[in-house]
């Protein structure tokens, strides 16, 4: 039986610092609002792909309800009225009882802010012409009412209850939900819109609830300790003080000294690490294999059941571990786990460089592995050291039973990685052989790779330079192990996937203007040779400009032959990423090797791509103006009220992102820091008027350049633009596929060239033709030399 904890109670318990009311990030938020966009998705994607279908089955659905007695029509309209004021009621009701005035208010923003975006889905998604068709139907038999509460009503229901249900306790959470689920079936029963639009009512809500709840934070499920109190003296614990630790991982961490001086450690977990670990896996799920997915527990309770199996296996083994207590939960779904206290003195360089030490800690691994146990994060971190010298393991929350031979050799390899990275790749191979025997470190060669690693390891592999090749040529060389391929972790790589969908979006994109094949074949056939040379070398001297750009913004001194080099290398580096992310990763890493510190080189890459940007501007303005200055048919330019719309829009996403406190805490201001540090950095050029001239003059070329290269390919299947034309063609494209997230703008850059070029007056074949060509000369071949150029950077470390 619970001992409920009064003030008397807890009055001589030494306390730690509650926990505040609301955490500014869960990731459970973030699983609904994925939900919510797959369901305003799939119900987007139907009611466009297949309206005909859809057309069928809301005319069928209204004509067989329309068939009902008019009782049922009543009892069914009064139903829905009931479930639609009930359930917010209820809700604010229920918060106004339990003191939440902020949510309460926040309830009523939540349904305003989603009703009003369902009236922007209803406009963007439902089809006009069969909610005409509807209309008519009704007109004859329906059983709805003017009265009836629409998607609308829905939505802002979903929404309400998504905000409000983080807030409440389980049974009225089910309550609420059961409550939407019976305004869906009554909503498909009797509609006053179509019914098919409730897939993005349902889809509209979630997403809006959980942005809201991203914002303004939902309630944290860390237990106050009072509560705490209460589940450890369920358990026969008498605490004196709890004092709650840095938290060291995913699980809370309390330190628990009891009326007898016992000292016991309390590892609680809570439903937002269980959110997390959803995530983590559903990621870990679409780009790694099977093998490297851990299971999901059925609830937390099962998880801490299996720590304390785990637990036990090792004590029973005489494995140096903290030994079991306790198990327990507490009242809002957290459990938990006591445990005696590992040593405190963490492992350091000297213990590890002592040869008794290491034979000692690869000894407790191997007890582990026979005892049926994988540890599975044997970092440095989780190993202590006792009075007398001797290793502990802790950390036990990810360990497998009855585990198989590659999970055996990850532990094998992630021990090698950490004491290698501290004495060195042969002293760590051969403490680990002489403990363990050759025959148990040999498997390890194949999970020697940084995807097989926890990421405390990753890092220190990463930090180490060439250890884990090291490691392999260490394990070879004492085990006898001939050289074996790595273990094939992934499913998906981040590349492929890169690749795969850039190019999808570029033959998307230039489908429709690939449908007059005949044209654009006819247009290669006549193509003048010398035109396409002059692309060809056009496209060669942009690099040349790119050079003298970067020069300019970088105080050092750069030797330009290496600088050309890093220019050329970055149009295979730009693959790896949108927006040329490939490339300033690059570039920045050959100003450091050539001796620039890391603040600079970040900054003199920004004053570069701001200084291009602020050229490719003021060049678009002059050629859209040349453009109509010599009366000439130009861009059909949106109109106002379009532009604004879209600057509305994306203003309100950076809004919304930017009071996400993690968003704008890991994006938001690192951006703006980079952006002061690169205008300071821009201040300076201006005090040296040859770095402002390479600056602003090699940006300038680098545009006109790529303009000149555009004309060239035009004129080769026959011209008939002129260059004020062509130049607002291209850097009008530029600037749109600069948004493309895709590496080189590509399939984005390409649809708008063509668009740009077509509609000032070129033929779709001679536009196909000429785009074609100038995106070979200045994307595709690059690549190659630029693969050669990297390389060769790489063998004479020059990166």
């Amino acid at each position: 039986m619970t001992i409920t904890a009064t003030p008397t109670d807890t009055d001589h318990v030494e306390l730690y610092e509650p926990p505040p009311s609301r955490r500014s990030f869960a990731a459970g938020d973030v699983i609904r609002l994925l939900l919510g966009i797959v369901i305003l998705t799939l119900g987007a994607g139907v009611a466009k792909l297949a309206q005909a279908t859809v057309e069928g089955i809301e005319e069928d659905l209204l004509r067989a309800l329309g068939r009902l007695p008019d009782t049922f029509e009543s009892f069914v309209l009064s139903a829905a009225q009931i479930a639609t004021s009930l359930i917010p009621t209820v809700a604010l009701i229920v918060l106004l009882v339990r003191r939440r005035w902020k949510v309460a208010l926040l309830l009523l923003l939540t349904g305003f802010v989603a009703n009003l975006a369902m009236t922007l889905a209803d406009i963007v998604v439902i089809d006009r012409e069969l909610a005409n068709i509807l209309d008519e139907l009704r007109a004859e038999d329906s059983v709805t009412d003017s009265t009836y509460p629409n998607s609308h009503v829905l939505a802002s229901t979903t929404a309400v209850v998504t905000v409000a249900a983080p807030w409440l306790t389980r049974r009225w959470k089910r309550a609420l939900w059961w409550g939407v689920a019976l305004l869906v079936v009554l909503r498909l029963l009797a509609v006053a819109h179509p019914a098919f639009d409730l897939v993005v009512a349902l889809g509209v809500g979630t997403i809006v609830g959980s942005i809201v709840l991203l914002v303004f934070g939902s309630p944290t499920y860390e237990p106050r300790p009072a509560e705490l109190i209460d589940a450890l003296r369920a358990g026969g614990l008498r605490p004196r003080s709890i004092r709650r630790d840095p938290r060291t991982g995913a699980a809370l961490r309390y330190t628990v000294t009891d009326a007898a001086d016992e000292t016991y450690r309390v590892s609680l977990r809570t439903p937002d690490e269980r959110d997390a670990d959803l995530l983590a896996r559903a990621y870990r799920s679409l780009r790694y294999r099977a093998s490297e997915v851990d299971e999901q527990y059925a609830t937390l309770k099962r998880r801490i059941e299996h720590e304390a199996l785990a637990l036990t296996l090792a004590e029973r083994s005489g494995v140096l571990a903290p030994r079991l207590v306790h198990l327990g939960t507490t009242s809002h779904d957290a459990a938990f786990v006591v445990t005696t206290p590992p040593p405190e003195r963490a492992v350091d360089e000297a213990d590890l460089a002592r040869p008794a030490f290491l034979a000692s800690l690869w000894g407790e691994v191997r007890d582990l592995h026979d005892a049926g146990l994988a540890h599975r994060h044997l970092a440095l971190e989780t190993i202590t050291v006792d009075e007398d010298g001797r290793p502990w393991l802790d950390e036990f929350d990810g360990a497998q039973t009855a585990p198989p031979g590659r999970e055996l050799a990850r532990d094998v390899a992630v021990l090698l990685t950490e004491t290698g990275s501290v004495i060195g790749a042969r002293a760590a191979v051969d403490a680990a052989v002489s403990a363990m025997g050759r025959e148990r470190v040999a498997p390890a060669l194949r999970m020697l790779q940084p995807l097989a690693l926890p990421p405390s390891t990753r890092a220190r592999a990463k930090a180490s330079e060439g250890l884990l090749e090291a490691l392999r040529d260490e394990v070879n060389r004492a085990t006898g192990e001939p050289g074996l391929e790595l273990e094939e972790l992934e499913r998906i790589k981040p590349r492929t996937i890169l690749i795969v969908g850039a190019s999808a979006l570029a033959f998307y994109s230039l489908l429709p203007q690939l449908a007059n094949l005949s044209d654009t074949v006819d247009a290669f056939g006549s193509a003048e040779p010398w035109w396409i040379v002059a692309t060809l070398v056009a496209s060669a001297f942009t690099y040349v400009f790119a050079a003298i750009s970067f020069q300019g913004a970088v105080a050092d001194p750069v030797p330009f032959a290496p600088n050309l080099r890093v220019q050329v290398a970055a149009s295979f580096a730009s693959l790896v990423g949108p927006a040329g992310a490939g490339g300033f990763a690059l570039t920045g890493r050959f100003l450091q090797r050539v001796g620039v510190g890391s603040a600079q080189a970040a900054t003199s890459v920004a004053v570069n791509a701001i200084a291009g940007f602020a050229v490719h501007i003021a060049l678009l303005g002059s050629f859209v103006l040349w453009t109509g200055q010599s009366g000439l048919d130009g861009f059909s330019l949106p109109d106002a009220s379009t532009v604004m719309l879209v600057l509305t829009a994306v203003l309100a996403l950076v809004g919304v992102a930017a009071l996400i406190g993690p968003v704008r805490e890991r994006f938001f201001a690192p951006a703006l820091t980079s952006v002061r540090t690169g205008l300071t950095q821009l201040v300076e050029v201006f005090r040296r008027p040859v770095r402002v001239l390479a600056l602003f003059g090699g940006s300038t070329g680098i545009s006109l350049t790529y303009t000149a290269g555009m004309m060239a390919a035009v004129e080769a299947f026959g011209g008939g633009l002129t260059f004020a034309q062509v130049g607002a063609a291209y850097l009008a494209a530029v600037a749109i596929a600069t948004l493309a997230p895709t590496p080189g703008g590509l399939g984005a850059l390409e649809s708008a060239l063509i668009a740009g070029l077509t509609g000032f007056g070129l033929g779709a074949g001679e536009a196909v033709s000429a785009v074609l060509t100038f995106r070979l000369a200045t994307f595709w071949l690059p690549i190659v030399p630029g693969w050669f150029a990297l390389g060769w950077m790489q063998r004479n470390d020059e990166l």
